[in-house]
């Protein structure tokens, strides 16, 4: 099934930009394009996460493999030439940036899934989950941010490690040129591999979640493309979807359950005052 789903994957990362559509069109086509991006990115990572949760031993070749790929994919506009002077086919472009970001991906959900090893039981993922998502909102808000840092001192480094999404159509009679309507981060792909795995690894409601993150997830991707937030943390509604889906599931203490809330209190209200800010 991994397969299938990344067969659909690169037919949607590489094959929807080609398309040309009238001017009135391109915004419901982004919309739907988006949709469909969404839809098979989780049931590529689901698909993935189950089975290097059935065989861990290919985690650290995925992670090895996939870094790799993507590093020499780097490598082919230098090798060949290539600048920002340069003129070269639309579709050059399309196909280069989609393969580069799969093997990418590929990375991520190796790492995601050897890092999943250190969760041993169920009950940790209720402080875990809220830390990483309130990190993740301090790495991309806050003044000092390392995702503000990068992006102002070296943003060729945030595209570089991010997967552009590109399934936007092209308006007919426009200049052929890829301009991603969103990026996104090798982060969000390790711990939504992460979540997945744990999700299978303490047989807890990987349907549901999966559902209710295809919603979030494409409502949240769909504020950046259109403008309203040039960025946001992605983490924040994995989070939200992943224990509000599952909160049932947990044994909790009386004790770790008033623990669980001052965290997760603490977390909202430190989220709330960065997205203010």
């Amino acid at each position: 099934m991994a397969i299938l789903w990344s067969v659909a994957y690169l037919a949607i990362q590489l094959g929807t930009p080609l398309i040309r559509v009238p001017l009135e069109w391109v915004r419901p086509a982004t919309l739907i394009s988006t949709l469909l991006w969404m839809a098979v990115v989780l049931g590529m990572l689901s698909s993935l996460a189950r089975s290097l949760e059935r065989r861990r031993w290919l985690s650290p070749m995925l992670l090895v493999g996939g870094v790799g790929l993507w590093g020499l994919s780097l490598q082919i506009p230098h090798w060949l030439g290539w600048s920002a002077q340069t003129m070269l086919p639309f579709w050059v472009h399309v196909l280069w940036r989609g393969i580069s970001g799969y093997f990418l991906i590929l990375g991520a959900v190796g790492l995601g899934a050897l890092v999943s090893w250190v969760v041993r039981e169920k009950n940790l993922l209720v402080p875990a989950i809220p830390l990483a998502a309130a990190i993740d909102t301090l790495t991309v808000f806050a003044p000092k941010g390392a995702v503000r840092q990068i992006a102002e001192k070296a943003p060729e480094v945030i595209e570089k490690a991010s997967v552009a999404i590109t399934a936007s159509p092209t308006a007919v009679g426009e200049v052929t040129q890829i301009v991603p309507i969103a990026l996104i981060g090798v982060g969000d792909f390790v711990f939504l591999t992460l979540y997945l795995a744990c999700l299978y690894r303490f047989g807890l409601r990987v349907r549901a979640t999966a559902i209710g993150l295809f919603a979030v997830l494409w409502l949240y991707l769909m504020v950046v493309a259109v403008g309203i937030m040039p960025a946001l943390p992605g983490l924040v509604p994995m989070a939200v979807v992943v224990l509000a889906v599952n909160w049932r599931e947990f044994q909790l203490s009386r004790q770790e359950k008033l623990a669980s809330v001052l965290t997760m209190t603490a977390v909202l209200g430190l989220i709330g005052w960065l997205f203010w800010r």
